[in-house]
C-alpha cells in the first residue's frame, strides 16, 4: 500500500500491470509504506511474467530519491489526466523518472574517474599515493561519482566455466508479422537473457544462455534455426568467444569530449595492429568442473558490483535467501581472479556521452583485431566477439556522432567485412540476472540437471 493508490489502477492487461506493480513497490519504498523484504518479495512476483525477460524491471535496485519519486507522481498524474494506461504509456512514465540528468564532474573527481578507468579495482591507498591526495579524500571522491554520476564498478564473468553458453541472435521481421506476439513467445522460453527491438530500426536482437554447451549445442541451433526460418527474414548467430569493455575518460577535457586520432587505422588494409593496443577481453575459458554451485551464486552477485565488500555482498546475498560468510566470498573472489574469470569494468554519467549504437559486424579474425584497436579509443565501448565477427556498444559524444557512425559503415567496403548492421538511439541494455536465469535448476560436477528437449525452443511458438 501506498499514499498514492488513488494513482494506481488495477488493469486487466497483465504486462501494462507489471509497470504499475513496479511503480507502486518504488513508491512504497519511498514513503517506508513497505519494508525492503517485502518489496523483494513483491519483485519475485513481477518476474514471474513474461515482461520481465523483455524488460528486466526491479524498483529495489533504484535509489531512493525525493527527485525520482516527485517525476513519477508526475508522470502518474499525467497518465490519469488523459487516461493513458497502455504498456507503452505506463512503461514510458516509469523508465523517464529515472533518466540520468546529466550532470557535471569536478576536476578531483574526474580525476579519479580516470585512474578508475584503467585500474577499476584498485584501492583507495593505491590511487591516493598516483593522485597524491588522502585515502579519505579519494572514498569522499568515490562516493559523489556514485551518488551524482552513477558510478558502478561491475564485471564480466566467464559463465563458460559454469558451462553456461551465451548466444546472439540478431535479426529482420518477416513482413506482417506480430513483433509483439514474438516478443512473447522468447520471453516464455526460459534460457531467453535479454530481448532488444526498438521501432527506429529493422534490426533487433535476441541473447540467450543456455545450460551444458557440448550436449546440447546442436539440438540448441537446429530448434532456433527452425523458428528463425519461419519468422525472421535475416537471422545471425553469434556464440560468445569472449566479451571486453573499455572506457577513457581522459578524452574529456574543458567540458568536452575530444574525437581520437587515428581512427582511420581501423580501415587501412596494410596495417597489423600492435597487440599492446588492444583492449582488454576476458576469453571464453570452458566449463570447469572443480567449480561448485556456491562459486557461482557468488560470482553472479561479484558481477553486479565488484568493489563491493564482502560484507556488502554478504548482505545483499543473505537477502536473496543465500547464508555465506564474508570469509567465503573473499575466498571465492580470489579463487575467480586466479582463474582469469573476471573482468572488470565501469558504468558511468557524463554530459556529452549522448548518441548510443550497436553494431553486428560480421568479419574475419584479421579485421576483426584491426577494430578491436580502434575501439579501444573510443569514450566508453562493450564488445562481444564470436566466430561470425564482433558486436559493439558504444556511447559516443552528440557532436561526434556522425564520424562514430560513419566510421562503422565504411568498414563494410573493406575486404574481410560480409556485414554492418546498425541499431541506432539504445544504449546497453541490462538482461535478466543469473539468479534468475538458473533459479530452478541444479548444478553438479560441471553439469546443469537439464533434459536435452528443455533446451528446445520451438515450443514455444505457435507460428
Amino acid at each position: 500500500m501506498t499514499p498514492y493508490d488513488d494513482l494506481i489502477p488495477k488493469l486487466e492487461d497483465s504486462d501494462a500491470q507489471f509497470y504499475l506493480d513496479a511503480i507502486r513497490i518504488y513508491l512504497g519504498l519511498c514513503e517506508g509504506t513497505i519494508t525492503m523484504d517485502t518489496a523483494l518479495k513483491a519483485v519475485d512476483l513481477l518476474k514471474k511474467n513474461p515482461e520481465y525477460t523483455a524488460y528486466p524491471t526491479n524498483p529495489t535496485t533504484i535509489s531512493i530519491n525525493s527527485h525520482y519519486k516527485t517525476k513519477m507522481l508526475d508522470n502518474l498524474r499525467t497518465l490519469n489526466k488523459f487516461n493513458l494506461f497502455t504498456k507503452s504509456s505506463i512503461k514510458s512514465a516509469y523508465n523517464f523518472a529515472f533518466l540520468i540528468e546529466e550532470i557535471s564532474v569536478n576536476s578531483a573527481d574526474l580525476s579519479l574517474l580516470s585512474v578508475l578507468s584503467k585500474s577499476p579495482t584498485i584501492s583507495l591507498v593505491d590511487a591516493s599515493k598516483l593522485l597524491d591526495v588522502t585515502p579519505r579524500t579519494i572514498a569522499r571522491s568515490l562516493n559523489r561519482l556514485r551518488e551524482i554520476n552513477h558510478l558502478n564498478v561491475t564485471s564480466f564473468v566467464d559463465f563458460t566455466a559454469f558451462n553456461l553458453q551465451s548466444v546472439m541472435m540478431f535479426f529482420t521481421v518477416q513482413e506482417g508479422l506480430n513483433w509483439d506476439d514474438i516478443e512473447r513467445s522468447f520471453t516464455r522460453y526460459p534460457f531467453t537473457k535479454s530481448i532488444l527491438k526498438t521501432s527506429m530500426t529493422d534490426v533487433g536482437y535476441v541473447t540467450f544462455l543456455y545450460p551444458n554447451y557440448e550436449d546440447n549445442k546442436q539440438l540448441f541451433y537446429r530448434s532456433l534455426k527452425n523458428v528463425s526460418k519461419t519468422i525472421f527474414d535475416y537471422s545471425s548467430f553469434h556464440y560468445q568467444e569472449g566479451a571486453g569493455a573499455i572506457s577513457n575518460v581522459d578524452l574529456y577535457n574543458n567540458n568536452e569530449w575530444e574525437l581520437p586520432q587515428n581512427l582511420e587505422d581501423m580501415l587501412k588494409d596494410d596495417r597489423e595492429p600492435e597487440n599492446p593496443n588492444l583492449p582488454p577481453i576476458l576469453h571464453c575459458s570452458g566449463p570447469k568442473p572443480e567449480l561448485k554451485i556456491d562459486d557461482y551464486i557468488i560470482a553472479s552477485q561479484i558481477q553486479l558490483s565488484i568493489r563491493a565488500a564482502p560484507s556488502k555482498i554478504s548482505e545483499i546475498l543473505g537477502s536473496k535467501g543465500y547464508d555465506y560468510d564474508p570469509k567465503i566470498i573473499s575466498s571465492v573472489s580470489r579463487k575467480l581472479q586466479n582463474r582469469n574469470l573476471l573482468l572488470p569494468y565501469l558504468v558511468f554519467a557524463i554530459p556529452g556521452l549522448s548518441s548510443n549504437f550497436c553494431f553486428e559486424i560480421i568479419c574475419n579474425e584479421r579485421i576483426k583485431t584491426r577494430i578491436l584497436e580502434t575501439i579501444g579509443k573510443f569514450p566508453w565501448t562493450i564488445y562481444y566477439s564470436s566466430s561470425r565477427g564482433l558486436v559493439v556498444w558504444t556511447m559516443t559524444p552528440g557532436n561526434h556522432q556522425v564520424e562514430y557512425y560513419q566510421l562503422f559503415r565504411a568498414l563494410e567496403e573493406k575486404p574481410g567485412v560480409q556485414s554492418v548492421n546498425p541499431i541506432m538511439t539504445i544504449s546497453y541494455k541490462g538482461s535478466k540476472s543469473m539468479f534468475d536465469l538458473t533459479r530452478n535448476l541444479n548444478y553438479q560436477n560441471g553439469k546443469w540437471l537439464v533434459e536435452p528437449e528443455d533446451v528446445e525452443i520451438e515450443p514455444y511458438f505457435e507460428f
